[in-house]
């Protein structure tokens, strides 16, 4: 017989049961459209079967159950996860110890927990499965070691196996085509954050490995099947080193691990301790391509990105690095106030004994003598203004000249012989000293300055990372790394949830799921200027909702001369916006720069942010175009979810034909109703006009750009 337990208040679209039939022991997970269901079979726990469509497959035939429907996993790679202690891989000789389903630690979540042991090593395991009521699940593990000795946890896929069988996939589709298609950022390094990329699955499968300790192109993958044209998205809630694998057979299935990666062990659990892997954000959604990503938004919504505090929704914001001292800082101030954001940044150089030098002086987080009244001057005369106040911090390196370096040379991350991995100095947090000291520095900051908001950066990389020698053995350093940076700020969001925190790395270099999951906003790319700028919010909100993105404008000198003034303005409205100066203080801002630019921002407060910040519906007119590759348009389109409004950026990019003729681009609008009427403005003209929803999702707009590198603006109302 069936049994289900049931949590109050449970959202009526998840259904959580666990059951046993004929001998075995199942789960099934339903959330929203999304079915999974596993049993542990001959000691290992395998996936069963996915479902998008929202139906539970019924048994097969009279006296039989759905175990019959179970693939092999000694043929096929089926396991629900993976995990190597000891130089054992643990992946059967499993029973099955309790389940049972808890109120989720994020609001309006489930949890269902299947508790495991093993039969041969003293390893107890909790299967962790958190619905959202999205057709996105949140997996992870919790590992507890039983035993007297230490383990040494040398691998692990939190979730794995199984993602479609499709055995009459070849009867549909071309002999040339592959069977699966998937979509990735290829970025490996500083500046091409969002070049994501479509190939098809190979044969042989695909390994994409990041060994760099940085998330330049993250652990975030789409894979499509191209017999149904279903979707999965699979995402990886981790910070540093990583491998995803997916695998096709002649078949028709298609398996994938995905997990933490880098020299064994990962991290050593002594007994007693209990471990938690980072956590795979997994789902099939089939539906067009637009209902897809916002299904995907809804989840990470839900389940990752944190709602900003009270009245910090969505806010432009000026920040500075100081470049050198006296009182400019404070003009830079009230010429932001004049412009109309409503934040104010001290961004790096505001540290240390000596002015000048301030990535070698990197942990002697101290103000420096500079600094005119100092930061609490500083935080007055912004909040005189009416602006929030905010402080950088490089809280993980230790710049040679540190004072911390030079001091606790014993702090630093080493490799080898002595050597610092990487390229610079880094706090190595996987000693508890360290630690300690790290999170009391950052909670410190952030009170002691009666910060608004905090960015954190992180511009180094260590690649495969340091080690640490317990019971003997050299334990990789990036594991507990992220413990201590993830457990840092969970407690700064704890203890002061009025402060919104940013997270950049070297831009996005930290695009992750595990970051993304404590930070407000996200810096999308240091290389910012057009049309990398508008081509990586683009690609990046595939995967991270557009309140969880920032931009900074102006943040390379040469920006100014990449596009015209209105496409190099129309940015700032499609992502959190940091204004990196306004260019000259004794500029006459009477001048068209500074109007228009006054009149962007209050286009942006006024019309496009709210829509941001109200859960905006994203449609990718040209997904796919990466930001390096060759493409004419980029066209991004968000609406408010009632369709009452919403605007269009349309950017020509190489805007001419083969004969230099201009081109046209017809939009059709997506986020409207078609049953309504709705008052449309083209920014560049002005001019404003009314269309029914029918004319504008049907026949559309033809705009026509002639030339490159311009851009136009379409903002639309419903009237009816």
């Amino acid at each position: 017989m069936s049994q289900s337990s049931v949590t109050a208040g449970r959202p009526s679209n998840i259904a959580i049961q666990f059951y046993r039939r004929e001998g075995v022991d199942a789960a099934r997970y339903v959330s929203d459209t999304t079915v999974r269901e596993e049993i542990l079979q001959h000691g290992r726990l395998i996936t069963l079967y996915w479902s998008a469509a929202g139906e539970v497959l019924r048994e097969v035939g009279p006296g039989r159950g759905k175990q019959d429907l179970a693939l092999d996993p000694v043929i096929h790679r089926v396991e629900a996860f993976e995990l190597e202690i000891d130089g054992q891989m643990l992946h059967n000789q499993y029973t099955w110890a309790n389940a049972y389903e808890q109120a989720g630690a994020k609001p309006g979540t489930v949890e269902a927990v299947v508790e495991l042991r093993h039969t041969v090593r003293p390893v107890a395991v909790k299967v962790v499965t958190r619905l959202d009521g999205t057709p996105i699940l949140s997996r992870w593990l919790e590992i507890t070691n039983t035993g007297t000795a230490t383990a040494a946890l040398s691998s692990v896929s939190p979730c794995a196996g199984l993602l479609w069988y499709s055995p009459n996939w070849y009867a549909v589709l071309p002999e040339y085509k592959p069977a699966f298609g998937i979509a990735y950022d290829r970025a490996q390094q500083w500046g091409p954050e969002g070049d994501l990329t479509w190939t098809g699955l190979p044969a042989e499968g695909v390994r994409i490995e990041r060994m760099h300790d940085k998330n330049y192109g993250g652990p975030n993958f789409i894979l499509r099947n191209e017999a149904t044209g279903e979707l999965f998205f699979v995402a990886l809630a981790w910070s540093s080193n990583w491998a995803a694998e997916f695998t096709p057979t002649p078949d028709g299935l298609l398996s994938f691990r995905l997990g933490p990666t880098g020299p064994a062990p990962l991290r050593l659990i002594v007994p007693g301790e209990t471990v938690c892997t980072p956590e795979v954000h997994i789902g099939p959604v089939h539906r067009d391509y637009d209902a897809a990503v916002q299904a995907w938004h809804r989840h990470m919504r839900a389940s990752v990105v944190p709602p900003r505090p009270a009245g910090k929704e969505m806010y432009a914001s000026a920040g500075h690095v100081v470049e050198f001292p006296g009182e400019w800082i404070l003009r830079e101030i009230d010429i932001a106030k004049e412009m109309g954001v409503a934040a104010f940044m001290v961004d790096a150089g505001w540290y240390g004994d000596v002015f000048g030098g301030w990535t070698e002086r990197r942990g002697d987080w101290w103000e420096g003598d500079w600094l005119p009244g100092g930061l609490a001057g500083i935080r007055e005369h912004a909040h005189k203004q009416g602006l929030l106040f905010g402080l950088w911090l490089e809280p993980e390196a230790a710049g040679p000249l540190s004072k911390v370096a030079q001091e606790h040379p014993d702090w630093l991350l080493q490799t080898d012989d002595g050597r610092w991995p990487g390229n610079t100095r880094v706090l190595n947090l996987g000693k508890t000293a360290v630690a300690r000291y790290f999170e009391d520095e950052v909670l410190r900051i952030i009170r002691d300055h009666q910060l608004d908001f905090f960015k954190i950066d992180y511009n180094v990389r260590v690649h495969e990372g340091g080690e640490n020698l317990r019971d003997g053995y050299l334990e990789n350093e990036a594991w507990r790394h992220m413990e201590v940076l993830y457990a840092t700020f969970d407690r700064v969001r704890r203890e002061m949830p009025e402060v919104a925190l940013e997270n950049c790395a070297g831009g996005g270099g930290r695009l992750d799921l595990g970051m993304m999951s404590r930070f407000h906003y996200n810096c999308e790319s240091d290389f910012s200027s057009f049309p990398f700028s508008i081509r990586a919010i683009s690609e990046l909100t595939h995967f991270a909702p557009p309140e969880a993105l920032c931009y900074y404008h102006n943040h390379l000198h040469h920006a100014h001369q990449m596009a015209d003034l209105d496409t190099h303005l129309r940015v700032t409205l499609f992502a959190t916006t940091i204004f990196v100066g306004f260019g000259a203080q004794n500029a006459d801002r009477s001048t068209p720069y500074f109007t228009k630019t006054k009149g962007y921002i209050q286009l942006a407060r006024d019309f496009c942010y709210p829509i941001i910040a109200g859960n905006a519906l994203v449609y990718h007119h040209t997904p796919g175009i990466g930001v390096l590759r060759a493409a004419a348009w980029c066209v991004l389109e968000y609406a408010a979810p009632d369709h009452s409004r919403g605007f269009c950026g349309l950017f020509s990019l190489n805007q001419s034909d083969v004969n230099g003729r201009a081109r046209e681009y017809v939009l059709r609008l997506r986020g409207i109703d078609r049953t309504r009427e709705y008052a449309v403005t083209l920014d560049n003209s002005g001019e404003t006009f009314r269309m029914s929803g029918r004319e504008l999702a049907n026949a559309g707009l033809t705009i026509r750009l002639d030339g490159s590198m311009l851009s136009e603006l379409v903002l639309y109302t419903a009237t009816s």
